[in-house]
């Protein structure tokens, strides 16, 4: 069985908690220890509690599929029944703030800020503490949150310590089996696998998957079965990312296959009609990311057949709902085309690469040293095809692009790039058709013989597997 992580090996520099300290009784008003010890002091006029620096979100050698879709993924709001002797307005008030500050942290985490969300929440914590107690499973909830917003700030210790506590206390109020306590479990694999621990991942994804599955079984509207499934799915996809990061591909391709197939059955086809209802554009999404987990699998054992097909239908997808210059749309053409191309389909890689270069060009986001790799996959496939004119033309796009980023500095890839425009404009000049972008004069040592692509040959992308987690519920 895990062991809860021990934080004995943290820098000297972070504040450190043993969440498996005791927390001591304080309804007498005595100091509180362990994981709850700095949560009760008075929050600022602000509402905050705590005076976090501003930090970047985590960067990894995976991603989480869903952060473009918070807003949809995010519960509504809920107020639960209490054994309280306290006045129900009183009460009513209470959930009305907290549901201000949770609607603030869910528009903070939306927009990228994550070092604000996090004050949000923790000043939510702190408040629900003071009032309900810490063994309360509004208490829970509230950790759970906490947890994501330290995950996505790129806090891993601390995402470690309030996840693992939300699973503590959910389990203590709500019971082993409930469905909340699957919730966290699912972002303690996470973040588990963020700290490349695959093994204790993996464990946490089975035991959270064994607790939907039996959820499942006692489900027999079929709404709810629908719903079921989605979760069962984004659990398999959860355990393919870590066989996936462990090199274990087998294992990872058998867990994708079954998400992908639970999640068809679930959403049925695909079509323009398939999202009247807002409310399963998430299911989809997070179908075409599996789709593209199982794709890149395809690629590392160099099935590129199966690849195009896959990325195929999760680009399909994504077209349908987000924008032409979204990430995952731009990754996804970037993977087909790469399929496209060493599968022999010259042609539809040619078409694919040459979206992937329109949308890059609209996109604010995208670096030029993305548009000059993208331009150098379509220059090896337009000579590869012998179209001489296009690919001379696109050279000089390239070395425009080039120029402007080393500047007074020569380069290798500059001087590759116009080495390769000599030797084109060799063969255009030999069979001419249209007007190039320039005349170059022909290196000595020019032959008829065909040009060495060797360096032009696209490269394959660099892939993470993409979670399916980050569940904000409302404390």
């Amino acid at each position: 069985m895990r062991q809860q992580r021990s934080r004995s090996d943290a820098s000297p520099n972070e504040t450190t908690t043993d969440i498996s300290e005791s927390i001591k009784d304080s309804t007498d008003g005595s100091t509180r220890g362990g994981f709850f010890s700095g949560w009760f002091a008075q929050p600022s006029e602000t509402g905050e509690t705590r005076d976090d620096d501003a930090s970047s979100d985590y960067s990894s050698s995976f991603d989480s599929g869903e952060d473009d879709n918070l807003r949809s993924q995010t519960e509504s709001y809920e107020t639960d029944d209490y054994d309280s002797a306290e006045d129900d307005d009183s009460l009513i008030e209470f959930d009305r703030g907290m549901r201000a500050r949770h609607g603030q942290a869910c528009k903070y985490m939306r927009s990228g800020k994550f070092a604000k969300a996090l004050k949000k929440f923790e000043a939510i914590l702190a408040a629900i503490l003071e009032r309900f107690g810490e063994n309360h499973h509004r208490v829970g909830a509230a950790l759970h949150n906490v947890g994501i917003a330290n995950l996505r700030a790129g806090k891993l210790d601390d995402a470690m310590d309030a996840i693992e506590e939300a699973v503590r206390i959910r389990k203590l109020t709500l019971g082993q089996d409930d469905p909340k306590v699957a919730d966290s479990l699912v972002e303690l694999g996470i973040v588990l696998l963020s700290l490349k621990e695959y093994s204790d991942s993996l464990e946490v994804f089975m035991e959270a998957l064994e607790m939907r599955e039996a959820e499942a079984d006692d489900i027999v509207l079929p709404e709810q079965i629908k719903e079921s499934s989605l979760k069962i799915a984004k659990v398999l996809n959860n355990i393919g990312c870590v066989n996936f990061e462990n090199s274990k591909y087998k294992s990872a391709l058998e867990a994708f296959e079954d998400a992908i197939e639970m999640q068809k059955k679930a959403l049925g086809d695909v079509s323009p009609f398939s999202f009247n209802n807002p409310a399963t554009k998430p299911g989809f999404l997070t179908m075409a990311s599996t789709m593209c987990n199982k794709g890149y699998i395809d690629l590392e054992q160099e099935n590129y057949k199966a690849a195009v097909n896959t990325f195929t239908e999760s680009i399909k997808i994504q077209k349908l709902l987000l924008g032409a210059d979204n990430k995952l749309v731009l990754s996804t053409l970037d993977n087909l085309g790469y399929a496209q191309t060493m599968y022999g389909s010259t042609d539809k890689g040619l078409t694919t690469y040459k979206e992937l270069l329109s949308n890059q060009e609209k996109s604010y986001g995208e670096s030029q040293s993305d548009c000059a790799r993208t331009m150098r996959n379509i220059i090896f496939l337009q000579l590869t095809n012998k179209d001489y004119d296009s690919a001379l033309k696109m050279l000089c796009s390239l070395e425009d692009i080039q120029v402007e980023v080393a500047g007074d500095k020569s380069s290798k890839e500059l001087a590759e790039t116009r080495k390769l425009m000599g030797q084109v404009n060799y063969q255009v000049l030999k069979y001419p058709t249209t007007a190039g972008c320039g005349v170059f004069t022909c290196n000595i040592g020019d032959t008829d013989e065909d040009i060495d692509l060797t360096n032009w040959k696209p490269d394959k992308p660099k892939n993470g597997s993409k979670m399916s987690g980050h569940r904000v519920t409302c404390a």
